[in-house]
């Protein structure tokens, strides 16, 4: 069984948490470049491994550390709240179990976990309090889950991954050392940078598309054997489509973007210190703090951020150094400059928010900090700037967003409508490439005035309200409630009447969405509309049970997949395209057609496009 993590509302600090990932291009929704102050996804990963039960050997490796100053529980000393203090390790569970049948059970025996990550045969569960943990330990001694009688221990907290990382490493500097073996040199940071966020640059770009398009090869392969290995009459369909390579269907050549450099509208920066420098530095991290660093390196020499976006870049930069206030220390949450978001439109307007860690500063002194960045941001084409103070988190709380000066969305053009972004909402980060994408998504959807879109994680409308005029209605639906929001309100600046946004998780909502389509037929004495559905997901794809929902409506014959990582997505497809079973009622879908659109130049990555109809074989 894959390792899974199940967290509730409840924000926590642990000691993976106050870091900036390494540049993550091309992943929606969030195509951006990653950084701590993204909302976290509920099933992310901890960037820390999990306590296994053999803690003897831990004991003893820790024991045998050259560095015995470094210690990898000291996180769970800060005042900061940490489930870790209240962990305990559930076993004996059956082999066969889902994450989401597990939390109900548990909630049944009125026991709430703060967080669960499930591994195979055992789970790791913590607490928000002792109190609350020593119940749930009595609660389930000798309790019976699917056959199988329960136990429950004491788990031992995760270990800090940077000083985890450091003892490792002072272990094999020692070792090395005894050897007598050199230590070789590292690349300069400008070059990691680099290989970390664009490892195409430097290619020609023919050949970048030609390196993806492979890529889109390899996913299709897979596609095609799982397909097989899940639905065993489509074999017979793959072989009377004589498709090259034996794949399922066709793949189109990669459309490429219209530009290659300067692209990028979005981006998340950190501040930190250069270590071939030692200064402060507003730029992107080398490594993540799991890989046992959080220095920062410039960003200027990077080809894909616009001429607005590295001016502004620069400005902040100095602003914080001449402040004599330093950057932000993941390891021991000392420092005060944490994060600058930062959004350009094709105007070259630039929106920002700086997030710090307000420290013990009194509010005088904060709002002193404010007015100095509102001066800075005025004097440099700023239209636009928030101020987020992100200290140690409560449970149940973000910290809010502050708007400072300007106006409150960042404005943007796009497929001959006006769009206004706000500043965590998800817009396509290369504006020019996605009219490609949307103008594409036109073509292969075949809608008319007689077709309703079902557009499913729709996050601010782009692609639905760019539809609106030449299919009959759009009906979207998006968790993030603030991006529903710009959707409704970019409908209403442009003009269009025929869209309807929803904010709520697309699977408890599309049935919803498919009867009020329903209704509305029926009030207009039409016995049924054609309905596309387009789905825009996260990276890992649709929930399983809003695949089963558009399987089992009939009305639906048509759908057009939109994925920035295909391999993540891979189990929606198949789940679209598995046979008929209890657990899967409906038609399955078949893919009749792929391609991608190159929306990330110098990256390996770009959007894949899958377009399914019912598997009809007559």
């Amino acid at each position: 069984m894959e390792v899974q993590e199940v967290v509730s509302k409840t924000e926590e600090v642990e000691p993976s948490e106050n870091i900036l990932t390494e540049p993550e291009l091309g992943c929606n929704p969030e195509n951006q470049i990653v950084a701590n102050m993204e909302k976290p996804e509920v099933d992310e990963k901890s960037t820390a491994e999990p306590e296994s039960g053999n803690q003897e050997e831990q004991e003893n490796s820790e024991n045998n550390s050259s560095d015995k100053n470094l210690d990898p529980y000291a996180y769970l000393k800060r005042p900061e709240f940490s489930s870790e203090n209240f962990k305990v390790e559930i076993m004996n569970l059956p082999k066969f179990y889902g994450a989401g049948h597990l939390k109900k059970f548990l909630q049944k025996q009125e026991i709430n976990a703060n967080k669960m990550k499930l591994m195979k045969g055992y789970v790791f569960a913590s607490f928000r309090s002792e109190r609350e943990r020593d119940i749930a330990m009595e609660k389930l001694k000798g309790v019976t889950y699917k056959g199988n009688i329960l136990d429950v221990k004491l788990a031992k907290p995760m270990q800090d991954p940077l000083i985890k990382k450091r003892k490792a490493e002072a272990d094999a500097e020692g070792q090395k050392k005894a050897k007598k073996e050199p230590k070789g040199e590292s690349l300069p940071i400008v070059e990691q940078i680099t290989k970390k966020t664009v490892p195409y640059a430097g290619k020609p770009y023919s050949e970048q598309l030609t390196l993806k398009h492979q890529d889109m090869m390899t996913v299709l392969k897979k596609l095609t054997k799982e397909v097989r290995n899940a639905h065993s009459q489509a074999g017979s369909f793959i072989q009377k489509k004589k498709v090259a390579y034996g794949a399922i269907c066709e793949l189109a050549e990669i459309i490429p973007s219209p530009v290659s450099g300067k692209y990028r509208n979005k981006c998340e920066f950190t501040v930190g210190v250069n270590p071939e420098t030692d200064e402060l530095t507003l730029g992107f991290r080398v490594s993540t703090y799991k890989e046992g660093s959080y220095a920062v390196g410039p960003v200027s020499h990077l080809a894909f951020i616009s001429d607005a976006m590295r001016e502004i870049v620069s400005v902040f930069e100095a602003h914080f150094r001449a402040s004599g206030r330093k950057p932000y220390n993941p390891e021991d949450h000392s420092g005060f400059w944490r994060q600058v978001l930062v959004r350009t439109n094709l105007a070259g307007e630039v929106l920002a928010v700086v997030q710090v860690h307000p420290q013990n500063l009194s509010v005088e002194e904060l709002e002193s900090v404010k007015n100095d960045l509102n001066k800075v941001a005025e004097a440099n084409k700023v239209v636009s700037l928030y101020f987020e103070a992100a200290g140690p988190k409560k449970p149940g709380e973000d910290p809010p967003l502050e708007h400072v000066m300007g106006s409150t969305h960042l404005i943007e053009k796009l497929c001959g409508l006006e769009f206004s972004i706000s500043p965590l909402a998800f817009f396509q980060v290369n504006t020019l490439a996605a009219e490609v994408l949307f103008n594409k998504i036109a073509e292969i959807a075949e809608i008319d005035s007689n077709t309703n879109i079902l557009d499913v994680c729709c996050g601010t409308g782009t692609i639905g309200l760019s539809l609106a005029k030449k299919c009959k209605r759009v009906y979207g639906v998006e968790l993030v409630e603030s991006a529903v929001e710009d959707a409704k309100k970019n409908a209403e600046k442009n003009g269009i009447t025929n869209c309807v946004f929803i904010a709520g998780k697309a699977e408890d909502e599309v049935n919803n969405l498919l009867d009020s389509m329903k209704k509305m037929d029926a009030a207009e004495g039409i016995e049924s509309s054609k309905i596309v559905a387009i789905l825009d997901p996260p990276r890992a794809g649709l929930h399983r049970k809003c695949c089963q929902l558009l399987r089992s409506a009939e009305r639906i014959e048509r759908l057009i997949y939109i994925s920035c990582n295909a391999q993540a997505a891979m189990k929606s497809f198949i789940d679209l395209c598995r046979a008929q079973s209890n657990a899967y009622a409906g038609i399955p879908f078949i893919p009749v057609k792929a391609m991608a659109v190159d929306l990330f130049p110098d990256t390996p990555h770009c959007e894949f496009i899958l377009v399914l109809e019912r598997y009809r074989p007559t």
